[in-house]
């Protein structure tokens, strides 16, 4: 613990450094979750099954723990000189003042460019989308069948159908057999997806993969062909690859990853006695709730039965009657009055012939007026006083620049026309007698 002493300095002790350093190098991503190459010395197998090495290159070294619980499922055995590739994080071992590197997996450098490939195949597929989680597909929620994509003879389908059979006794299984390692695999595992997605077995869920393995062993299920037989499958599809740590891209591509075939069984088949503990609920509480009901209902037509009016139904007919009758007496007097007003506005009338002759008259005399001052308007009578029209063509004369000596015109005067010849033009206008 840090303490202050004069001109405010702090002091810290030893196992504030180790603490400190401890602190910033189990919080720094570059040295957490990594990969790390290098040559094993100073190897050690301890008797509690840890393992004890140095991890060394042509520069520096480090030293490294791979405990026992993480190296329970190594399938090859570590020696001097081994050029490998570890996965695991940097900490501080406080009471030594040191660090060292603790190992969760290993793998032989060899397998680096496998590492590799398989990387640049899950950026491929992910650009292309096959990993999108919009593509995959709800499972459903009671399979009658599931279809199982797995070797005949391992322990994967043993336990799947131990788990499923638990589950619910009476569910369906068919199985594809596959190989899932080694030559031919990959082949084999994407005919069984293929097959069971054919309709005629009406599978509802599928399960493929294995049990657990090393890296080389999973390998089947990074392939391409096998990720997107796994993404393309029509059926809904669990990928069950009993893996601890590493994670196939056959679950990136599946509609659901299990971690174990068991696992898989428990996803994709509900527990019968838990289904049909839940259906007598439901079953139990719809019956209360229509009892409930039926008993609400018997007491509202109780309630309504006990009204007046079905007790007395001809009470509902006696007051209709009673406004019917109302509504006559206010409609013939209503009526009644109504005629009332009319005979009295007609009986105010003196003489309606004669004041209908006298409107009549009236309108005769304007009508007179006015068909008087029409035909004074009327080119007829200007005709009768003694004027005409003449016309050269068809077309109005009215001004000597549209006729010339010789041409023939006709003149209409108001009970006919004269045809007549132009023998002179002249501008001078004269009338009456002189003229």
């Amino acid at each position: 613990m840090s303490e202050e002493i004069e001109n405010n300095e702090t002091v810290y002790s030893v196992s504030d450094i180790t603490g400190i350093l401890k602190q910033l190098i189990e919080s720094t991503p570059q040295l957490n979750g990594v990969w790390v190459k290098g040559e094993i010395s100073n190897l050690t197998y301890h008797s509690s099954g840890h393992i004890y090495f140095s991890l060394k290159d042509e520069g520096a070294v480090i030293q490294a723990v791979f405990f026992k619980h993480a190296n329970k499922h190594l399938d090859f055995k570590l020696e001097e000189g081994m050029s490998v590739v570890v996965f695991g994080g940097v900490t501080v071992f406080e009471k030594r003042g040191s660090y060292q590197f603790i190992v969760y997996k290993i793998r032989k450098e060899g397998l680096g460019e496998l590492l590799q490939k398989i990387e640049k195949l899950k950026e491929k597929l992910y650009k292309e989308g096959l990993f999108a989680p919009e593509r995959k597909k709800p499972l459903p929620v009671l399979p009658k069948r599931i279809g199982v994509v797995t070797s005949p003879t391992g322990a994967a389908i043993r336990d799947i159908i131990k788990v499923a059979m638990r589950r619910f006794p009476n569910i369906e299984i068919i199985l594809a057999p596959a190989k899932v390692q080694g030559e031919g695999a990959v082949a084999s595992i994407v005919t069984g997806i293929q097959e069971l997605n054919n309709p005629r077995w009406d599978v509802d869920v599928i399960i493929a993969g294995r049990g657990g393995g090393s890296f080389e062993d999973l390998m089947a299920f990074n392939e391409e062909a096998v990720v997107r037989a796994f993404a393309s499958s029509r059926v809904p599809i669990i990928s069950a690859v009993g893996h601890q740590i590493d994670h196939p891209l056959s679950d990136l591509a599946a509609d659901v990853a299990a971690p174990t075939p068991s696992a898989a069984a428990e996803i994709a088949v509900p527990v019968k006695a838990d289904l049909m503990a839940a259906i007598n609920n439901y079953a139990m509480r719809v019956s209360r709730r229509l009892s409930l009901i039926c008993e609400s209902f018997a007491n509202r037509i109780a309630l309504i039965t006990q009204r007046r009016v079905f007790q007395n139904p001809m009470s509902l007919v006696e007051n209709f009657e009673l406004t019917l009758s109302d509504t006559e007496n206010r409609l013939q007097s209503l009526m009644q009055k109504r005629i009332t007003e009319i005979k009295e506005r007609v009986s105010r009338i003196k003489d309606l012939e004669l004041m209908i002759k006298n409107r009549l008259q009236n309108y005769w005399h304007i009508y007179m007026m006015q068909a008087s001052k029409l035909e004074h308007l009327s080119p007829v009578s200007v005709l009768k006083r003694g004027y005409s029209i003449t016309l050269k063509d068809s077309q109005v004369v009215s001004s000597i620049q549209k006729i010339q000596t010789g041409d023939s015109v006709r003149v209409v005067v108001y009970d006919g026309s004269i045809q007549c010849d132009v023998q002179s033009v002249s501008e001078e206008v004269s009338f009456g007698k002189k003229g």
